[in-house]
């Protein structure tokens, strides 16, 4: 509400002005309105939180809180360290963080995996949890180096993804190629272009939008969920999108994505039209 009184995204809202009005109405004591922010955190923290991360991810939001401090920490002991475990957990991190550091590492821990781990689908009611595997992780970090080293361990896990695969690994693989395209080379960006493009002519990958009320009654059938018809069309757009974004491939991905403009379903056809409109 005070969002939208002050014309402002709820990100800029004034905290104050929302505790004291809770204050007024008896939800918090008067004595939030004497606290301050901890941020940010003084840099003993974040260099306890570098030391800590390799522990199993231990106090890894404190780094993602103040990237800009926490990077050439993570660089450091990136460098620094011995233990194999603590180096993957490193280059894993510095990657999500958009650095390259430990391209290498993640390059030969996305090979070393072999074909894809056990993935995620959307399931109707009862899902808690991750929703990306272990490997779709490590895949979106590499894309994100934005290291054209990359790109061939990236396209070597998108050869063995079929319609049988689970969402996740789709999903990680556009995000990945999406975010390594501006590092790429015209002909490194038709490559991938092509090869998402080989994906999605695969039997079982497209046609999954939903422009027609028959089609909605054939697509959920018996179904009240809609899980099924929501993790096929989500994985056809999603890949779409990321084959529009590298350039295309035989205009496939502009066609689904216009197909998809005129969903019945508006937050795809709004997102469609978004990613058409250059967004």
């Amino acid at each position: 509400a005070e969002a939208a009184r002050s014309a402002s995204t709820v990100r800029q809202v004034d905290l104050k002005t929302v505790q004291r009005h809770l204050v007024e109405t008896g939800c918090l004591p008067k004595e939030v309105l004497a606290h301050e922010d901890s941020y940010p955190l003084p840099r003993e923290r974040v260099a306890e939180a570098v030391a800590h991360v390799a522990d199993g991810y231990k106090d890894l939001e404190v780094l993602l809180a103040q990237p800009d401090q926490a990077l050439p920490m993570l660089r450091q002991a990136y460098a620094d360290v011995r233990d194999k475990t603590a180096r993957l957990v490193y280059a894993h991190v510095l990657g999500m963080m958009h650095d390259p550091a430990g391209t290498d590492v993640l390059v030969a821990a996305v090979r070393a995996a072999g074909d894809w781990d056990e993935g995620w689908n959307y399931r109707g009611m009862g899902q808690f949890g991750r929703s990306i595997s272990p490997l779709d992780s490590y895949v979106i970090a590499l894309g994100r180096t934005a290291a054209p080293a990359a790109l061939a361990p990236i396209l070597e896990k998108v050869a063995r993804l079929d319609a049988a695969a689970e969402f996740s690994h789709h999903r990680a693989s556009a995000m990945a190629l999406e975010a390594l395209a501006p590092a790429l080379s015209p002909a490194q960006r038709k490559e991938a272009a092509k090869a998402l493009a080989g994906l999605l002519a695969q039997p079982g990958m497209t046609g999954h939008a939903t422009t027609t009320l028959d089609e909605a009654r054939r697509a959920t059938g018996k179904s009240r969920t809609e899980t099924v018809p929501r993790n096929r069309s989500l994985r056809e757009l999603i890949l779409a999108r990321a084959l529009y974004r590298l350039g295309d491939h035989e205009g496939a991905g502009e066609r689904i994505l216009r197909t998809y403009a005129n969903d019945l379903r508006g937050h795809y056809a709004r997102h469609a039209r978004a990613v058409l409109g250059g967004e």
